[in-house]
């Protein structure tokens, strides 16, 4: 990983498949944008800036730069690089997004576990990748942090999964097993098909993530379809 230094001498360009906020507003007039969008502007610079120099790197001057704003409008929506760098990983690595819902009776166990596969895999954008790929190099510089998010936000998702699994067994729509009792192992796949993502060369990672995700169906519906 580069030096903050040397990120400012070279400047850093945003990591394949993101965009700076800046760089895609170019010369265009200025206007004004919502909260909400300023905010996600913000983010979006941040996930560039954070992606180029690490965290250690990064700092609220560069990503207000890269967000072409001045830092005193950060600070309108964030108190801190850290919280910046926390909001993050609540926004794109929420693990209760896409969670199931107890099927209608008219449709099938096995077209939801397909539904559910594809949503998950989708989910595993280049921004997700990319806040997968920090929180792998650089957890280690905010253990805090990333302590207050998996107990904040993981955990409660991970429970909530839990109880909706049960309720499936519950009504005989999934067969009881080691699996049920602990849904999270049943994730692992999807883990597995984003260190790919992370590791690989396209179009070799597009080729890798592809088989995963079609054994992990496979092993989903072989391991809670009852027979």
């Amino acid at each position: 990983m580069k030096s903050s230094s040397q990120g400012a001498a070279t400047g850093a360009r945003a990591p394949a498949g993101l965009a700076s906020p800046a760089d895609a507003q170019g010369k265009k007039k200025r206007v004004r944008l919502s909260p909400e969008l300023r905010r996600q502007q913000i983010l979006d610079a941040a996930l560039v800036e954070f992606s180029a120099e690490g965290f250690a790197g990064a700092s609220v001057s560069k990503i207000a730069r890269r967000a072409g704003m001045s830092k005193a409008n950060i600070f309108v929506h964030f108190t801190s690089k850290d919280e910046i760098f926390e909001t993050l990983l609540k926004d794109l690595l929420d693990p209760a997004k896409g969670q199931w819902d107890l099927p209608a009776m008219d449709q099938a166990i096995d077209k939801q576990i397909d539904d559910f596969v594809d949503r998950k895999y989708d989910d595993l954008t280049p921004e997700v990748i990319a806040i997968i790929r920090l929180l792998i190099s650089e957890g280690h510089r905010v253990p805090e942090l990333i302590g207050r998010w998996y107990s904040n936000t993981v955990l409660p998702a991970h429970a909530k999964r839990q109880d909706i699994i049960q309720g499936y067994v519950d009504a005989g729509i999934v067969k009881r097993s080691t699996l049920t009792e602990n849904f999270e192992f049943a994730m692992a796949p999807i883990m597995f098909a984003a260190i790919f993502k992370v590791m690989l060369p396209e179009p070799l990672a597009e080729a890798e993530f592809e088989k995963v995700r079609e054994v992990h169906r496979k092993l989903l519906h072989a391991l809670l379809i009852p027979t």
